[in-house]
């Protein structure tokens, strides 16, 4: 009977009904994009996966009141998910609006930004100017980016060493890279609690590069304007590495792994902060 059902189903299958689930998927990945920018994905996932559960505890144990409460909750849901989500829906649709298609399906850096990232810390940690970046990765950070002075531009040498020199209007602070673009500057950070580097203590742009990583899964360079020293935070670990080569080269390894391996060490690289 199943199988008759599902034949007369796809019997009725034609273009216009390929129009319209495309248009459906296209819809419910785009919003889930859009949500990606911000820390709200982890609330979403997170309810989601819980009524995924309650529906196979439902189906499996004939659970009267649990699938009552399915069948009859999913308007109340969707208008609790729009009230609880409203910030980032906003946020999302302005983004669309401003970016554009093309920016809503870039996420990750390019390797062009990576090695401009790379050669422009190496230069600042010369000229003992302090920096902090932050590359946003699946955890979006657009809270972060709220925080901030926006840019909108695409990543280049100049720019990020322009924003960082000394006593310029937005070299206090972070400042977040999205795919191929800054996308804000003067961004603040939360601060990690505790942050030791060996017998001396690290100051608040250290601190503040490590507790970012502690809440998402983004990537940040720190160069000292105190010693020109480079360092990298990841999943709450601050680790020194070379400048130059090196230090491209780590951050290639880094956004190429995938988050579920960023706990993994890095070889040759110099711990800074205790775990």
């Amino acid at each position: 009977m199943d199988f008759q059902h599902a034949r007369e189903v796809l019997n009725q299958f034609n273009w216009s009904a390929a129009i319209d689930v495309l248009l459906i998927a296209f819809a419910i990945f785009a919003a889930f994009r859009l949500l990606s920018r911000t820390r709200a994905i982890t609330l979403l996932r997170g309810a989601v996966a819980l009524i995924l559960v309650l529906v196979i505890l439902g189906l499996a144990f004939d659970l009267t009141a649990v699938n009552w409460i399915l069948q009859n909750g999913l308007v109340a849901l969707i208008v609790g998910g729009a009230v609880i989500f409203q910030p980032e829906i906003r946020r999302g649709l302005d983004l669309l609006g401003r970016t554009g298609i093309q920016d809503l399906l870039a996420h990750d850096p390019t390797e062009e930004t990576i090695d401009i990232v790379a050669e422009s810390a190496t230069r600042m940690a010369r000229e003992r100017h302090g920096a902090l970046l932050v590359f946003e990765r699946e955890t979006g950070l657009q809270d972060v980016i709220d925080t901030g002075v926006p840019v909108d531009a695409r990543v280049s040498g100049e720019l990020v060493e322009g924003i960082f020199f000394p006593n310029s209007p937005l070299h206090d602070m972070a400042t977040v890279i999205r795919g191929a673009r800054v996308v804000a500057a003067s961004c603040e950070l939360p601060l990690a609690d505790e942050v030791h580097g060996g017998a001396r203590r690290v100051g608040t742009r250290h601190r503040a590069a490590v507790g970012i990583t502690e809440q998402t899964d983004a990537v940040t360079v720190v160069v000292s304007e105190e010693t020109g020293e480079i360092s990298i935070a990841q999943s709450g670990r601050l680790e020194r590495v070379a400048r130059g080569t090196l230090l491209a080269q780590e951050l290639h390894r880094r956004m190429m792994r995938r988050p579920d391996n960023d706990r993994e060490e890095s070889g040759g690289l110099e711990r800074v902060t205790n775990e």
